[in-house]
């Protein structure tokens, strides 16, 4: 089912964010002995607001190339997916699919995946297998047509990663995440619309 309204993406956004948590909740209740810390202080806000801006500054370049490169898998997802998509969500909608693709997929992530992995193999390990997971899930049921896409989303997933480990907070990544997330959204939404 292709979303085209806002009211579809609330709806394929609770239950595709729910089950991730759902998922990492069950993981983490028979794996660990406690939750993970999300220590959002003001210290670790500032750094989950301030590491959006790298990630958004490579879209808007991204963005310009594939308006100049039409042939690209840049342009043709954008034009099939991401500014239709955009384009039909209204500001609430934005803000609940930003906020809770933040927190969701950050919970799971670089969270609980993270936990479940680093207590087997290398941080570097579970780093590499995280952010493929993260990227694959994107693009769950378009993976044929949109799998150039891949190492883009992997690393985000990496940067995200990286983020989490220096600052040891879930709630810095989510921040980072979400903040992309809302900006992107947004400028696409008005951007596209011409």
């Amino acid at each position: 089912m292709r979303c085209t309204d806002s009211k579809q993406i609330l709806i394929a956004t609770i239950i595709s964010e729910g089950i991730l948590v759902g998922l990492g909740i069950v993981i983490t209740l028979f794996m660990f002995d406690n939750f993970m810390s999300w220590n959002l202080t003001p210290t670790t806000a500032l750094v989950g607001g301030a590491m959006s801006i790298p990630p958004l500054i490579v879209n808007f370049f991204l963005w310009s190339y594939s308006k100049t490169h039409t042939n690209s898998i840049f342009y043709r997802f954008s034009s099939e997916v991401i500014i239709p998509l955009c384009i039909s969500m209204n500001i609430f909608t934005i803000f609940v699919v930003a906020v809770t693709s933040g927190i969701c997929e950050e919970f799971f992530f670089r969270g609980v995946l993270n936990n479940l992995f680093t207590a087997y193999v290398p941080s570097s390990i579970s780093c590499v297998v995280t952010s493929f997971i993260f990227a694959f899930v994107h693009f769950i049921g378009n993976l044929k047509r949109y799998a150039a896409m891949l190492p883009l989303y992997f690393l985000m997933g990496c940067y995200l990663w990286l983020i989490y480990q220096v600052s040891n907070s879930l709630g810095a990544v989510a921040l980072t995440h979400g903040i992309y997330n809302f900006v992107v959204i947004t400028m696409t939404k008005y951007a596209g619309a011409r």
